[in-house]
């Protein structure tokens, strides 16, 4: 048995706006302007959640909260599938050092179900930037199999030091600002963000046609130069959602602003659409990087522009890098889009490929 899977429900809260109409208006108008996160005797830009409260904790609940009221309500054993990079890792600070680790870490999972007024089955994934799709595709391929009917994807990335030292420590972090594609790219602007998808087996007006993941195992940190594995992985899901690369007609790009891993990608897309290259938007430079939550946030954000039919220009690209010789949308458009296709391209090798269609 195999059914198709639509996206039935969405929620966001980002930099860009506190729920998807918010953010779709956001990026049309072209507003993206990070602040600042420090860290010891440097800064870095950061795209922050606009929440009142201070305490990490006070702000995982309520982010998690507004996505509950956005999404409507909800059987409460709904499955619910949480993709994040660094989970409670700002709790743990904020309690100081030494601290000891609560006897089940894992406890965090089942507060956030709370917080959505769920009481099912829960699953978490962590696979780098690409938890997000790897959490979207186990709850599709269940609901797809008969096995469940409705699924709950929760993407949660909320700030802290760790991860912010982690990415300064490998000097991948931007000075400025993200830099999709651009020849003075310098590195990654990261944020915050929680997002969620409802997954039905009932009729809405977005489906699942193909999703797939996998590994680039070039390196422990960046992807193939030549895009070898990300086009492979990319033809896979066309051939899954049975489409030739012609029928995209947008891209929705990892292109966070890295040297190696913005060349790479390009480099596949080539592979992939050749001489009809469909056109490539970045998002990154509004919401930032968001890690672990940036599957589902970018998701939302980008079904929230084509249900409106405003298609942002990329923000942060100015001068085409000779080496990409690709270049994204740089004019908004009200172009009507029924297919796109999402790339992710994780730290450490993971990859994820979606491609989204219109209900007819």
């Amino acid at each position: 048995m195999s059914r198709p899977v639509f996206i039935a429900g969405r929620a966001l809260l980002c930099a860009a706006g506190n729920s998807p109409p918010a953010v779709a208006s956001t990026l049309w108008a072209g507003e993206c302007a990070p602040g600042r996160r420090r860290l010891g005797e440097r800064e870095f830009p950061y795209f922050a959640l606009n929440l009142p409260e201070s305490a990490w904790q006070a702000r995982a609940e309520r982010s998690v909260r507004a996505l509950a009221e956005q999404l409507g309500p909800l059987d409460e054993k709904t499955p619910l599938f949480i993709a994040s990079s660094s989970f409670q890792m700002g709790q743990f600070e904020a309690a100081g050092s030494p601290f000891e680790l609560p006897p089940a870490c894992a406890a965090f999972s089942r507060q956030l179900a709370d917080w959505l007024g769920l009481n099912g089955p829960g699953y978490s994934f962590s696979t780098a930037c690409t938890s997000g799709f790897s959490a979207l595709d186990a709850a599709r391929s269940l609901i797809a199999a008969g096995l469940i009917d409705d699924a709950v994807v929760l993407g949660v990335e909320l700030a802290n030091n760790s991860t912010l030292a982690g990415f300064a420590a490998m000097e991948l972090l931007s000075r400025s600002t993200a830099r999709p594609f651009d020849v003075r790219r310098d590195g990654l602007a990261l944020g915050e963000a929680v997002a969620a998808v409802r997954l039905s087996a009932q009729p809405a007006t977005w489906r699942i046609a193909g999703l797939r993941t996998g590994l680039d195992a070039y390196s422990t940190t960046g992807p193939d130069p030549d895009g070898g594995p990300i086009a492979a992985l990319t033809v896979d899901c066309l051939q899954e959602a049975k489409m030739p690369a012609g029928d995209i007609e947008l891209v929705k790009l990892q292109a966070a602003g890295s040297p190696g891993t913005d060349l790479a990608e390009a480099n596949a897309l080539r592979r992939v659409f050749r001489e009809r290259m469909p056109p490539l938007l970045s998002l990154k430079p509004y919401l930032g990087h968001t890690l672990g939550a940036s599957g589902i946030a970018e998701l939302v954000a980008l079904l929230a522009c084509l249900d409106a039919e405003q298609i942002p220009a990329t923000a942060g690209f100015a001068e085409s890098d000779p080496e990409i010789a690709l270049k994204p949308t740089v004019v908004r458009s009200n172009t009507y889009i029924e297919r796109a296709l999402l790339q992710l391209i994780g730290f450490g090798g993971s990859l994820a490929s979606l491609i989204v269609e219109r209900r007819q």
